[in-house]
C-alpha cells in the first residue's frame, strides 16, 4: 500500500493508522522553514481559479511541501489529493483546510507551486 508516495506493508491492507502516515512523512524531514504559501492554479470545465494556502502548522501545509518536493511534476495526481485531503480532514481542523479539502475533492485539475 502506498499512501503520499510513502510504502505501507500490504498485511495493513487499508487499514494504515493516521499516526503511522504522519510519522513517515516526519521522518522524511522536508524542510518547510523557507515555504510560506503554497499557490495553486485549478482548472475545470474552463474556468481557472487561482489557490493560496498559508497555513503551515497543519497536516495539510507538510504533505503539500512534500508533494511540492518530491513528486516529478507540479500537477498534482488526483490520488495524492485524496489522499491528502482525507487524512487532512481527520488531522486539521481549520475553516482554510477545510475549503482545501473540499476543492481538493473535485475532479479538477491542479498545478502546485511553492512561494
Amino acid at each position: 500500500m502506498f499512501i503520499l508516495g510513502f510504502h505501507f506493508p500490504a498485511e495493513m491492507g487499508n487499514n494504515v493508522p493516521d499516526d503511522a502516515v504522519v510519522a513517515k512523512l516526519d521522518e522524511a524531514n522536508i524542510d518547510t522553514s523557507g515555504i510560506n504559501e503554497i499557490k495553486m492554479v485549478t482548472e475545470y470545465h474552463g474556468q481557472t481559479e487561482e489557490l493560496s494556502y498559508t497555513n503551515k502548522d497543519t497536516f495539510m501545509f507538510k504533505a503539500l511541501v512534500h508533494y511540492i518536493k518530491t513528486a516529478e511534476t507540479d500537477y498534482m495526481i488526483y490520488t495524492n489529493r485524496y489522499q491528502i485531503s482525507e487524512l487532512s480532514k481527520r488531522l486539521d481542523s481549520d475553516d482554510e483546510t477545510m475549503a482545501l479539502c473540499k476543492k481538493f475533492d473535485s475532479m479538477a485539475h491542479f498545478k502546485i507551486v511553492a512561494a
